[in-house]
């Protein structure tokens, strides 16, 4: 028995002395700091979905704009124009979210046929909605369309006028639908096609202000609000009698044939600015609108892009740097130029402390430590005081910084690439265009491949890639459900923190503040937190190249090993579907202002 005893007494003995040496070593080896590596690398791991068929509806909305002057007489006799119309509307999808408006213009006047005013609070209406007494009313009018204008130039063509009126329809039902509540992710995905028919010769000389200035220009721009607006033109020339192809040199005839493919020529180069498609009717040819595709209400959608970031460790990951405010500045930097490293923007002028150094550098009139004067002034001009601090998007950019650099401040992605803004920034490619399949530091690695990996698209530093890169995996969960969407599981691995600073109440600037008992001063966050984020870009399985839905997961509490302990503990921060959301986490989704 005493025998036992001993051996027992004396593996318990050996136990505790393994489990001492275990701890010793991992807690309190004084070599640790210097000679032993730094754990600092977390992992993502969960699910994901795409969107389903359902989930989110796009809608379609048709603008038709016929030429009713009365050249038009001439130029279709037969009608064949108010034929089209009809069967455009019989042809497009029996949804609620596909509507039309119909506008007829001749000398200055413009009128709409789907509802009243000039233009109409709403000048849609729903397809599905339009009866065939409707449909049959709008063909009579087409034809029998009589200008109540009576002032000179009642019968003469104005295309710049009409032009006019579809941008202010547009952008008009654009306002309304961001001021609808819960509208945005809708409004983001809509199409808009302008359908304009003439036989394409203004009264007057129109040419300046049609395929020099702005008058398509600014309706294909609209695009930056939503999905897609594009204008169509169609050129139609059947008259009862042949044209003469020879020109008349001795009176005012000129040179028919010429002054046609002109007229034609003018439309397909609008059709060009407006970035749409063209068509040209002669020769008795059935005018219909087959050429010109709408797309689709509900659609399948596929992932685009997968990537994670470190907004508090820059580029590559570098051991012992941090940007513990996550201003594209890291903390060596802000003490160099002065800046507060707990501060986006440490003025306060609406603009981050990285974007103002940045351009700073490169001769811009900025300054991101002034002080503001009790008057307002004194500050970096251009951001309006209600944007400021404001991140509309959470992609990581303040508003006015997107403004600056050319994104979309309402967008998450705003050239479509699958990447967030905020991302591109830090890493240094173009948030405004897609230049991620370039390779800048010709280092064999594209941008796109180096911001997944969390390295810095402008420095060759391939050599660290299997060090510091970040590492992805992910495959399909099974097949789609019933509803379209499609699951995916996936682990990135290698995320590396960064060892970010304590963050003091006053903001660690002056020492100022009230103290604690003990005199210490009150801490807001402690030392090493980082920013972790991770997005889902997904794009629809019938147009690779639309706009992308973004789907993000922010964490904020992991922490670099401060004292040898790193959070999580186990190195992985679990995620689901549902931590995926639209916008800004855990902010109610909001109203954008109307543009």
């Amino acid at each position: 028995m005493r025998g036992r005893l001993g051996l027992a007494v004396g593996g318990v003995g050996l136990l505790l002395a393994v489990v001492a040496a275990c701890t010793d070593a991992y807690l309190y080896d004084e070599r640790r700091g210097e000679q032993l590596p730094v754990d600092r690398a977390v992992a993502f791991e969960g699910r994901f979905c795409t969107v389903g068929t359902n989930e989110v509806l796009r809608p379609i909305k048709v603008i038709v704009a016929m030429d009713a002057s009365q050249s038009m007489n001439v130029s279709d006799p037969d009608g064949a124009r108010a034929t089209a119309l009809i069967n455009l509307l019989d042809g497009l999808p029996d949804d609620p979210e596909v509507s039309v408006a119909v506008v007829l213009f001749a000398g200055s006047t413009t009128a709409y046929l789907t509802q009243s005013g000039t233009p109409p609070v709403d000048g849609f209406v729903q397809v599905a909605s339009l009866t065939d007494a409707q449909k049959l009313n709008m063909r009579r009018t087409l034809l029998n369309f009589q200008n109540p204008d009576n002032s000179p130039n009642r019968d003469a063509t104005d295309f710049v006028k009409p032009l006019a009126d579809i941008y202010s329809l547009i952008n008009t039902d654009i306002a309304l639908s961001r001021s609808d509540a819960g509208s945005s992710q809708a409004l983001a995905q809509a199409r808009y096609s302008v359908i304009f028919l003439s036989d394409g010769r203004p009264s007057n000389d129109q040419d300046d202000e049609l395929l020099q200035g702005d008058a398509v220009v600014r309706i294909r721009q609209l695009k930056d609000l939503v999905e897609d607006v594009r204008v169509n033109t169609v050129h139609v020339f059947n008259p009862t009698q042949p044209v003469s192809s020879v020109c008349d040199l001795t009176g005012d005839g000129g040179c028919p044939l010429l002054l046609i493919n002109q007229n034609a020529d003018r439309l397909e180069r609008m059709a060009a600015l407006g970035g749409g498609n063209f068509r040209d009717f002669r020769n008795n040819e059935p005018i219909n609108f087959l050429n010109f595709q709408f797309g689709q209400a509900r659609r399948a959608f596929q992932v685009k892009e997968l990537i994670a970031s470190n907004f508090t460790a820059p580029p590559g990951s570098p051991l012992g740097e941090a940007d513990t405010d996550g201003d594209g500045l890291t903390d060596a930097e802000e003490a160099e130029e002065g800046t507060n490293p707990f501060k986006v923007d440490t003025d306060g002028d609406g603009f981050s402390d990285g974007v103002e150094v940045h351009f700073a550098r490169q001769g811009v009139d900025f300054n991101p430590i002034q002080v503001a004067l009790p008057d307002g002034g004194g500050l970096d001009p251009g951001c309006p005081p209600p944007l400021r601090a404001m991140d509309s998007d959470c992609d990581g950019l303040l508003d006015c910084d997107e403004q600056f650099i050319g994104t979309n401040a309402n967008v998450m992605d705003s050239d479509r690439d699958g990447v967030p803004d905020g991302i591109e920034w830090r890493g240094g490619t173009q948030g405004s265009s897609n230049d991620l399949d370039e390779d800048p530091d010709n280092d064999g690695l594209s941008s796109r491949a180096e911001l997944r990996l969390h390295t810095d698209p402008l420095e060759p530093d391939t050599a660290h890639l299997s060090v510091d890169g970040y590492r992805y995996q992910m495959e399909a969960d099974g097949p789609p459900n019933e509803l379209g969407s499609q699951c995916y599981t996936f682990r990135v691995d290698n995320v590396l923190l960064a060892p970010t600073q304590v963050e003091y109440l006053d903001g660690g600037v002056d020492g100022g503040g009230e103290l604690l008992p003990d005199g210490g001063r009150p801490v807001v966050r402690g030392a090493g937190y980082n920013s972790l984020f991770l997005s889902v870009a997904m794009v629809p399985a019938d147009d690779p190249t639309a706009r992308t839905l973004t789907r993000a997961f922010r964490y904020d509490s992991a922490r670099y090993p401060i004292g040898g302990i790193k959070s999580p503990v186990d190195g992985v921060i679990r995620v689901n579907p549902e931590n995926f959301v639209e916008g800004c986490p855990g902010r109610p989704a909001s109203t954008p202002s109307s543009p």
